[in-house]
C-alpha cells in the first residue's frame, strides 16, 4: 500500500525561501559589489586616470574623513543649502503647479514659459546670481531653488490634471463643490506625481548644493572637495563625492519611505 505525504505550508513561511525585502537588499548589494569590482579592475589594468585611487583607498579615506569634525561641519553647510532651497521649491512648485493645473486659461498662457524653464540650464545663471547677490549661503540657497523648482511644479502640474473620468463623472453627479473637490479630488490624485517630483528634486538639490559649493567655494562639501584635489588628495576627494551621493540616495529614501506611508492605496509592487 503506497502512501501519500501531503505538504503542510505554515502560515508564516515564504513561497520563495527569501522575503521580497531580503531579496532586494541582496541584488543592491550585488550590484555595488559588482561596480567596486569593476573600478579595481580599470585601476589594476591601468585603464582609470593615474591620479585615480583603489577602491580600498576610498574606503580608507571615506572613513577616515567620517571621523573629523571638518568633515561633519561641512555636510551641516552643505545640507543646510540643499534643504533650504528645497523646501522653499517645493511650497512654489505645489502651489503653483495645482494652481495652473486646475486652470485651463492659465495653463495654456505659461505652457511656453514652463516648457523653457524646465530645459534652461539653470548653473547657467550662476555668474549673474554671483554678481547679483554674492558669494554667500544666500547664492547657495536660490541656485538649489531655482534647479529644484522644475520637476516640482512640472509633476504638480501633470498630477492636477491626473483624474479618473468616473470620478469626474461622480463629482459632477453630485454637484460636489470646488472646494470640497479639490481637498477631497483634486489633491490626493495629485500626491503621487507631486511626491515623485519631491523624490526627484530632493537627490538634485544635493547635488547642486555641492556643484555651487566646488564653482564658488561656499563652505561645504563642495569646497572641501576643491581643496582635496589640490592637495592631490584624490582619494578623499572621492570620498566625499561618494557621501554626497549616499547623502541623496538616503534622502530620496526617506522621501519615499514616507510616500508609501502616506499614499498606501497607491502602492505599486515591483
Amino acid at each position: 500500500m503506497s502512501t501519500f505525504t501531503i505538504p503542510v505550508v505554515l502560515p508564516g513561511a515564504k513561497a520563495h525561501g527569501l522575503s521580497r525585502r531580503a531579496r532586494l537588499t541582496i541584488s543592491r548589494a550585488l550590484v555595488f559589489v559588482a561596480l567596486a569590482g569593476i573600478w579595481q579592475s580599470l585601476y589594476l589594468t591601468g585603464a582609470l586616470p593615474e591620479a585615480a585611487p583603489d577602491v580600498a583607498g576610498i574606503f580608507i579615506a571615506l572613513v577616515t574623513v567620517l571621523t573629523t569634525s571638518a568633515f561633519w561641519v561641512a555636510v551641516g553647510q552643505t545640507l543646510f543649502g540643499a534643504f533650504s532651497g528645497l523646501g522653499i521649491a517645493a511650497v512654489v512648485g505645489i502651489v503653483l503647479g495645482v494652481a495652473i493645473g486646475t486652470n485651463g486659461f492659465l495653463s495654456r498662457s505659461v505652457e511656453v514659459f514652463v516648457e523653457f524653464g524646465r530645459a534652461f540650464p539653470m548653473l547657467a545663471l550662476m555668474p549673474v546670481v554671483v554678481l547679483v547677490i554674492g558669494v554667500n549661503a544666500r547664492m547657495e540657497i536660490l541656485m538649489v531653488f531655482l534647479s529644484c523648482l522644475w520637476p516640482i511644479l512640472i509633476q504638480s502640474i501633470a498630477g492636477s490634471r491626473r483624474q479618473d473620468q468616473s470620478v469626474a463623472d461622480t463629482v459632477s453627479v453630485f454637484r460636489i463643490t470646488p472646494l470640497r473637490r479639490f481637498w477631497r479630488v483634486t489633491l490626493p490624485s495629485a500626491m503621487p506625481l507631486i511626491s515623485t517630483g519631491l523624490r526627484i528634486s530632493a537627490s538634485i538639490s544635493i547635488l547642486v548644493s555641492v556643484g555651487v559649493g566646488v564653482l564658488s567655494q561656499t563652505p561645504g562639501l563642495g569646497r572641501q572637495i576643491t581643496l582635496a584635489q589640490e592637495a592631490s588628495r584624490w582619494d578623499v576627494a572621492f570620498a566625499y563625492i561618494i557621501f554626497a551621493g549616499l547623502v541623496g540616495w538616503a534622502l530620496n529614501s526617506a522621501i519615499a519611505a514616507v510616500e508609501a506611508k502616506a499614499l498606501k492605496w497607491n502602492r505599486q509592487e515591483i
